[in-house]
């Protein structure tokens, strides 16, 4: 039986973050840090290491509650980048390269090659991107220090589709807490902007997106932890579903929070730009969503993978596919 709730020594470390951030990581900062130190705030990293999250230890589930948090601050720090490889080796300040960007205020970065997860040097400014920071494209044929083998590659990578999923998914928590402030002050024909039925139905589709995408971290991080048969690491059809589902929503909730906001939702002034740069930006750095969701159908198809998939909804293990589903594959047609 899946538990969706978070442990309550995760919700205490969350919330003792939560506090810190909100002190630490305003809208003021995060522009500051945008303008001033290439999107990466210098105090905000003496924030961090002051509290000891580069020696954090703990669940899957508390390194995903936490990325949450990072996410609904905007904190200007490259840490959720480093999750995957502090979580699963206890080695901080290594940033997720698989994909081939990391920060540039990062100085090393995690690359899979065939023997395993090779940690290089970060070098050169790089480009300014959406989210304001600087990202730097690694030479992924330099060898570097080899630090684990083809199964922890593994690993990292399916951990690092929970801990971005989580990411994303606390930005457009924020974001539909900011939209729902401001629809709820605007006033128009001498009422509240929120009142109208049309806005009301934008956010409430925004809210039943968002709420998916937050079960599923919670999914996938129940279904990491070692008791519940995983490996640290989400297994690999939760970290598809869950991946997808958070990119989705995060883009939901920052194309309607666009719309209620009017005008001004494009105004600098507003924060909503913030929120809605940040999660295209973090969206558009993991691997494309129709490739995974295509990759996990092909996995639904075939009965030894599909079998082997664990909490998979309401059944204890695989799922059931249609008739026309596996005819149209033995056709060719999906």
């Amino acid at each position: 039986m899946i538990d969706e709730r978070w442990a309550p020594e995760v919700e205490e470390i969350a919330d003792a973050l939560a506090k810190m951030l909100a002190a630490e990581s305003t809208s003021e900062v995060v522009r500051a840090a945008e303008r001033d130190h290439d999107g990466a705030s210098p105090e905000m990293r003496a924030q961090i290491e002051a509290f000891g999250l580069d020696q954090l230890e703990g669940s899957p589930a508390l390194f995903a509650r936490i990325a949450m948090e990072f996410g609904r601050s905007l904190a200007p720090i490259a840490f959720v980048e480093t999750m995957p490889v502090l979580a699963l080796t206890g080695r901080p300040g290594v940033g997720y390269g698989f994909d081939g960007f990391v920060p540039a205020s990062l100085s090393h970065a995690a690359v899979r090659h065939a023997d395993g997860v090779h940690v290089v040097e970060v070098e050169g400014k790089g480009r300014k991107s959406a989210a304001g920071d600087r990202l730097v494209a690694l030479e992924v044929a330099e060898a570097g220090e080899l630090i684990g083998d083809a199964l922890l590659a593994d690993r990292v990578a399916r951990s690092a589709a929970l801990a971005n999923a989580a990411r994303i998914v606390g930005a457009g928590q924020a974001l539909l807490g900011y939209a729902k402030g401001y629809v709820s002050e605007r006033e128009q024909f001498g009422r509240p902007i929120g009142s109208f039925q049309a806005v009301g139905h934008r956010l409430a589709n925004v809210v039943g997106e968002l709420d998916a995408a937050d079960l599923l971290v919670r999914k996938a991080a129940f279904a990491a932890e070692p008791e519940n048969g995983g490996d640290g690491a989400p297994p690999s059809h939760f970290a598809a579903m869950v991946w997808a589902k958070a990119v989705q929503a995060g883009r939901v909730a920052a194309t309607n929070a666009h719309q209620v906001f009017g005008g001004n939702g494009f105004a600098m002034e507003y924060d909503v730009q913030l929120y809605s740069r940040r999660i295209r930006s973090w969206a558009m750095r993991g691997p494309r969503t129709d490739k995974v969701l295509a990759d996990f159908g092909r996995a639904l198809l075939d009965p030894a993978r599909r079998d082997a998939m664990k909490l998979l909804w309401q059944f204890e293990e695989g799922i059931g596919i249609p008739r026309w589903a596996r005819e149209a594959d033995e056709a060719g047609g999906i």
